[in-house]
C-alpha cells in the first residue's frame, strides 16, 4: 500500500478549492466539476490514471442524473470522486468499495457548502456597504478577493489533511472488516451506477426518446464499436431528430 505526500494532497486538496471558487462557473459546471475530471486530476497527481478513470467512471455514472433544484446541490461528485479515486489508488480498494465510500463523502461535501453559503452572506452585505460608499476597489476585495482566500482554508486545506492523514489507515481498517460485509459494501456500489442511469431514463420522459438510450447501451454493451464513435453518432441522431421534429413542436405552440 502507498501513502499520499503532503505535496500530492494539497495538490488533490487545490482542486477542490478551484471547484469551491467556481471560476469559469457557466461552461465549466457541466464538465470540470463531474467526477470524471476529478479523477484525471488525482490520477496524474498519484500516478496512477487507469485505477482513478475507472473509479471516477463509475462514479459518473452514479452522479448521470444528478440535478440541483433552486441551487440546492443533494451531493457533491466532485469530492466524492477526488477522495473515492485516491483510497482506490492508495489503498488499493476495489471499484465497488470505494464507489460505496463516496455516497457518504458527497453528503459531506454539501455540508462545508452550506459554510460557504453562510460566510457568502455576510461578505454580500459588506460588498453592498462598500458599493454605496462608491468603493469598488473594496467592492473586489469582499466579492472576488475574500471569497478565493477563506475558500482555500475551507475547501483545499481540510481535505489535504484528510487525504495525508487518513488515506494510509483505510488499508488496514478494511483487513478488519468481515469478508462477508465487504463483498456486500462492494455489491451496493456496483449496483449505484444503475441507479444513476435509471435516474436518467426518468428524466428523458418522453417515451419517444427512449430507444435512443436503449440503443446507444445496448450498442456500447454488446458491439465492438468504440464508445467514442457512440457518442458521435448520438449527436448526429439527435441532430436529425431535432431538425425532423422541430415543425411538429412548432405547429403545437402554435395550437
Amino acid at each position: 500500500m502507498g501513502k499520499i505526500t503532503l505535496l500530492q494532497a494539497f495538490l488533490i486538496g487545490l482542486f477542490y478549492w478551484f471547484k469551491g471558487c467556481r471560476f469559469g462557473y457557466t461552461f465549466g459546471v457541466f464538465g470540470l466539476f463531474s467526477p470524471l475530471p476529478a479523477a484525471l486530476w488525482v490520477g496524474l497527481v498519484l500516478h496512477d490514471v487507469p485505477t482513478a478513470m475507472i473509479v471516477g467512471a463509475a462514479l459518473q455514472l452514479m452522479y448521470l442524473g444528478l440535478l440541483a433544484p433552486g441551487g440546492a446541490m443533494p451531493s457533491d461528485p466532485t469530492l466524492a470522486a477526488l477522495i473515492a479515486c485516491s483510497v482506490a489508488v492508495v489503498a488499493k480498494v476495489n471499484t465497488g468499495a470505494a464507489v460505496a465510500l463516496a455516497v457518504p463523502i458527497g453528503l459531506l461535501g454539501v455540508q462545508l457548502t452550506n459554510v460557504e453559503f453562510i460566510i457568502n452572506g455576510f461578505l454580500a452585505h459588506k460588498t453592498d456597504r462598500e458599493i454605496d460608499k462608491g468603493n469598488y476597489r473594496g467592492m473586489f476585495i469582499t466579492s472576488v478577493l475574500y471569497p478565493t482566500l477563506y475558500k482555500l482554508v475551507l475547501y483545499a486545506v481540510p481535505i489535504a489533511l484528510v487525504l495525508y492523514f487518513g488515506v494510509a489507515h483505510v488499508g488496514p481498517i478494511i483487513d478488519m472488516i468481515p469478508k462477508a460485509a465487504l463483498n456486500g459494501l462492494s455489491l451496493a456500489g456496483s449496483m449505484l451506477p444503475a441507479v444513476g442511469f435509471a435516474i436518467i431514463v426518468q428524466q428523458i420522459g418522453k417515451r419517444s426518446l427512449l430507444p435512443y438510450f436503449l440503443a446507444g447501451f445496448f450498442l456500447e454493451q454488446h458491439s465492438q464499436i468504440p464508445t467514442l464513435a457512440i457518442a458521435l453518432a448520438g449527436l448526429f441522431f439527435a441532430y436529425l431528430h431535432i431538425t425532423f421534429t422541430a415543425k411538429n413542436h412548432q405547429t403545437s405552440r402554435e395550437e
